[in-house]
């Protein structure tokens, strides 16, 4: 039986190395769907795993509702899940961390800073008296210094930084959620997956019931003298090649789940099992209904999509990053005071006394005026206009890519639909050709090689009318994505 798979991890050497791989037919099939729809999902942004948009999750937060043991999951489930546990997602969280604590840093180099220290020490010989004056003897002495300053002018330094650590932020949030896509996505594919190998595996199930009545039919034929001997030995040899397939198409179902459930970051797959839709053929149109028009997907998506506004986010930081640079061209001016007092054995008035009159406070303003310090500055700003131009590129380059994706996913959306119409009128001719042979074969006036290439006949159809159906579903999901919509089945 021909089959297929809808990819999104490259497949285990061990599936390669045995099984269903070994027929051509199969792996043909499985090749073909493969090959048509990594290319949509080469069609998206590339990055690592990504998850459907959803506001980004607070340290903390309570872990989503998990189905019971032994209940199936449904898709949202995997999602909500697998966004929770999947550890890249955890990184980019960390790194919103880390840029908000930038921005913190950046807010609070406005407000003064306060240093204190504590000093003591012993001199022996000659020592510096409190009059200023050095006398032979030995004498310990301690102090106090209290310390203040505070930036007045920087030439806008600390105002651009702080703008520019509020775009680094928001462009860390979108990156976040640019993941949570991805997982989104890949979690989507992989369930697509179990649902298109549980669908095979009733295909395989009706074509063994089909075999397996033959066999009975066939015996009883020969019983009567209609059939020769040998036509019993060839239908039961259908029916145990269909058993066969029936278990190899078992295991591509049994490994599908394991795939899933290793996405989901899930201890074991042991029990694990998913929520088989209602995908008929109304719903397939509802889906084909729904694909909007590429212009209007995309004005949505260039407005929407997570990495093109972190793109866009970086690029305001960037002309930041100019300024920046620049405002070490202008002067910088700052306020600082400080307290300080000692005390010192040779002394004879009082601790506290000593305090008082050995105090000292000062204020004082710094200006710092820039000359020339060989052009580093001035370069500095070339630089990182340089970085702006360069942003300005990659917020160009992302949006056409962002074009040729979505003009992609939709002619291959359309190409999909098409498809599926083409397949499931082939499946019912076949069919029809099928119940025609086995009411000949009922009758004893058909063999069972004319039955036998009945039954592939609609056994090719019926795998192929699976495979475009997924397909389709998978294409119009895509579409979906870049219209921002969750993924539901």
């Amino acid at each position: 039986m021909k089959t297929g798979i809808i990819p999104i991890l490259p497949l285990r050497s061990r599936r390669s190395a045995s099984g269903p791989f070994r027929s051509d037919r199969r792996s043909s099939g499985r090749g073909r769907l493969l090959a048509l729809l990594a290319l949509g999902l080469a069609a998206l942004p590339s990055a690592p795993l990504r998850a459907q948009t959803a506001p980004a999750e607070p340290a903390g937060q309570p872990e989503a509702a998990v189905p019971a043991p032994g209940e199936p999951w449904t898709l949202e489930a995997c999602i909500r899940y697998a966004q929770q546990h999947n550890t890249e997602v955890q990184q980019r969280a960390l790194e919103v961390e880390r840029n908000d604590i930038e921005l913190s840093t950046a807010r609070y180099s406005r407000l003064p800073d306060l240093n204190a220290s504590l000093g003591g020490d012993a001199s022996f010989g000659r020592a510096l008296t409190s009059d200023n004056t050095y006398r032979d003897n030995n004498q310990t002495s301690g102090s106090l210094n209290v310390s203040a300053s505070m930036p007045l002018f920087q030439g806008m330094r600390i105002n651009h930084q702080i703008k520019a650590g509020k775009l680094d932020l928001a462009a860390a949030v979108q990156d976040l959620e640019r993941i949570r896509e991805d997982v989104a996505i890949n979690v989507m594919t992989l369930y697509l997956q179990v649902l298109y190998y549980k669908e095979l595996v009733g295909v395989s199930r009706r074509q063994l019931e089909l075999s397996t009545l033959q066999a009975e039919r066939s015996r009883g034929l020969a019983a009567e003298g209609k059939e020769p001997e040998s036509a019993v030995y060839e239908s039961e040899a259908l029916a145990a090649n269909d058993r066969m397939t029936l278990t190899q198409t078992r295991n591509e179902l049994q490994l599908a789940l394991l795939d899933l459930s290793q996405a989901l970051n899930r201890e074991s797959a042991a029990g694990f099992d998913v929520v088989f839709p209602e995908l008929d053929s109304l719903t397939i149109e509802t889906l084909h209904r729904t694909a909007g028009s590429v212009d209007a997907v995309y004005a949505y998506a260039a407005e929407n999509r997570p990495h093109i506004k972190a793109e866009r986010l970086r690029l305001g930081s960037s002309e930041h990053a100019v300024d920046i640079a620049r405002s070490a061209l202008y002067p910088s001016l700052s306020l600082s005071g400080g307290y300080g007092t000692g005390v010192y054995s040779a002394d004879d008035s009082k601790f506290w006394a000593q305090i008082r009159h050995n105090s000292r406070e000062y204020v004082g303003l710094s200006l710092g005026i820039p000359i020339f310090n060989r052009r580093a500055s001035r370069n500095n700003v070339r630089t990182a206009k340089i970085a702006v131009r360069n942003q300005q590129l990659a917020v160009t380059a992302a949006e056409q890519a962002l074009r040729k994706e979505i003009e992609q996913a939709w002619y291959y959306a359309d190409a999909a639909y098409a498809k599926y119409l083409s397949a499931a009128a082939a499946l019912a001719s076949a069919e029809v050709a099928f119940r025609y042979e086995e009411q000949k074969a009922a009758a004893g006036r058909s063999t069972v090689f004319d039955f036998s290439d009945a039954k592939t006949r609609m056994e090719k159809a019926a795998s192929e009318a699976v495979q475009a159906k997924y397909e389709f579903v998978f294409r119009a999901k895509i579409l979906d994505y870049y219209r921002g919509k969750p993924l539901r089945l």
